[in-house]
């Protein structure tokens, strides 16, 4: 049977220094030879120095020029070595189960219950009639808890009786018997007292008439509004004001917020009203005292109020025209 040759590395190039003699050959040359030098120049005894220097300058020379079985001998060298010094003791470790509680199972499907005939019903019936009836003594206590059962069924089919909001007529009292005619008899004449007048009795809700009302959700208390400020100052606007794009759509508020030197206030809460004193919107100012709104505004009247510990400021009041609103310069008093 022919043997097949041992496949080599065909995907990666090595560069030939000398004719056929790759750079890799030429480190094992020069490494045996720069050895056998080292070993030649020490003080040693001719006996050791000279099997050394020829140990060396082989193995550089074995190295580079002498495969084995079509392999480099550094392979067969490095595969001994790992061989000789690769652990070839393995301890077997015991993995731990996991519990029957964690582990899946699988219920078998329950039989199908089979529905009461009449025969098993009829046996039923007889073994409850053929148990002794044992007759207990009626506690006082027994007693009172079934009055209190009564008079709360009694309160329950009362309830039941009445209108969903407690509207109608209130239950009157039961009629009294009228006596029967009988023979008069000859009486003496007895003076009538005066009639008083009486006035009509509202029935009064019960607690459970009122808990049966329907429930009325309360709207959520609208924003509380603001009046607006009498001594507004106008907004003073300007396009010197260092913007890198002023806004190109109409009623888009922007502008910076300065202190009184001129200089840049960061952080600053700003509120836009409107003419009914409801805010419209709140934002703060940004690293280079701006701000600018993303929305534009409805056409109307407005008011800035400025916030910013230690700064006082203006409220500044402008108008939405539909126009292209300027910059806004807004500067803190002294």
């Amino acid at each position: 049977m022919e043997q097949h040759p041992v496949p080599q590395h065909i995907s990666s190039y090595e560069f030939r220094l000398i004719g056929e003699m790759t750079l890799k050959q030429f480190g094992y040359l020069a490494a045996g030879a720069i050895l056998a030098l080292i070993f030649y120049g020490l003080p040693i005894p001719a006996f050791f120095k000279w099997p050394l220097i020829f140990v060396c300058a082989f193995a550089g020379f074995a190295f580079a020029f002498l495969p084995a079985g079509e392999r480099p001998l550094i392979t067969w060298v490095t595969a001994f070595f790992k061989s000789v010094f690769s652990p070839t003791l393995f301890v077997w470790q015991k993995k731990e189960a996991k519990p029957d509680v964690l582990a899946p199972t699988i219920r078998p499907p329950e039989p199908a219950k089979t529905p009461a005939t009449s025969a098993d019903r009829a046996g039923l019936t007889k073994y409850l009639e053929s148990l002794p009836i044992i007759s207990k003594p009626t506690v006082q206590v027994d007693q009172q808890e079934q009055n209190f059962l009564q008079n709360i069924t009694h309160l329950l089919q009362t309830e039941r009786s009445l209108a969903p909001h407690g509207a109608g007529p209130a239950p009157q009292p039961p009629a009294a018997p009228q006596p029967q005619p009988t023979q008069p008899q000859p009486t003496q004449p007895q003076p009538t007292p005066p009639a008083k007048p009486v006035s009509p009795q509202v029935p009064k809700p019960q607690k459970s008439q009122i808990l049966a009302r329907p429930f009325t959700r309360f709207p959520f208390a609208p924003p509380v509004k603001k009046r607006l400020h009498p001594e507004a100052v106008a907004a003073k606007t300007g396009s010197n004001l260092p913007f890198p794009e002023p806004p190109s759509q109409p009623n888009i508020l922007s502008g910076m917020v300065l202190n009184t030197n001129g200089q840049i206030v960061e952080g600053a809460i700003l509120e836009i009203r409107n003419n009914q004193g409801v805010p419209v919107r709140a934002f703060k100012t940004n690293k280079l005292g701006q701000f600018t709104i993303a929305t534009p505004l409805p056409n109307g009247s407005y008011e800035i109020e400025t916030e910013k510990e230690g700064f006082k400021f203006d409220i500044i009041k402008f108008e939405a025209k539909g126009e292209i609103i300027k910059p806004i310069e807004i500067r803190a008093k002294p």
